[in-house]
């Protein structure tokens, strides 16, 4: 009975003093690495890509970048034309942006994690694209993307189609990726036109002004 005592005291020492470690982030590449913690606790964040803006806009140039934790002076965090990108979507057919948008597509693109609580607003960017159809034929197209490509394609367009959003392309490649457009709260979306591949709307968890920047990006682009 006395050694049984002994080794859960034992015990309790080790759980103990493993509680008193300091917690924090422990990796020395990350922006917020705290040499005095011990233990690791989640709260690393890394340096995000920064992009020149000359103008001031608030949009920047993704050509010309910075990777560091503080942000430089004449830099911010969403570039103001496209990162281009080539990718297969779900159905195995391939994408080049760049090319799509030469080509006169306007594209409106969303980022979504597949969960019923994200599906109001690609809903109503889906249902506004589907709205050009008649005066736009084949001009205003929409691609549903996975967040940060983890899901796998079965998820992305089961979900999809099960909110109805059958006619449109749907990808979970790295490649889509929204680094470029500032904060990824979830859903983002994104619409691009022209031969110089300008962003006409980025916003997160709303359309406020979606229709806008679709008719614009259309009257900027003629065919």
């Amino acid at each position: 009975m006395k050694k049984i005592t002994l080794i859960t005291v034992f015990a309790t020492f080790l759980i103990l003093s493993g509680c008193k470690k300091k917690r924090g982030c422990v990796d020395k590449n990350a922006c917020n690495y705290d040499p005095t913690a011990e233990k690791y606790d989640g709260s690393c964040t890394y340096p995000p890509t920064w992009y020149q803006d000359i103008d001031g806009d608030g949009f920047g140039d993704p050509n010309v970048t910075l990777t560091q934790c503080e942000q430089p002076d004449g830099y911010v965090n969403s570039a103001a034309t496209a990162a281009d990108f080539e990718a297969e979507d779900c159905n195995g057919v391939s994408h080049h942006l760049f090319e799509e948008l030469d080509a006169g597509k306007i594209v409106v693109l969303t980022w979504i994690m597949p969960c019923n609580t994200c599906i109001t607003d690609p809903l109503n960017a889906y249902n506004l694209v589907q709205s050009y159809a008649s005066t736009n034929p084949g001009r205003v197209v929409f691609y549903l993307a996975d967040d940060y490509a983890d899901s796998p394609c079965a998820a992305i367009t089961g979900f999809g189609n099960f909110y109805g959003m059958t006619d449109c392309d749907k990808f979970a490649s790295i490649a889509v990726n929204m680094d470029a457009y500032g904060a990824t709260g979830m859903p983002k979306i994104v619409v691009f036109g022209g031969t110089d591949h300008l962003v006409y709307y980025n916003k997160n968890q709303t359309t406020d002004g979606l229709k806008q920047a679709i008719d614009k990006a259309i009257a900027d682009n003629p065919l």
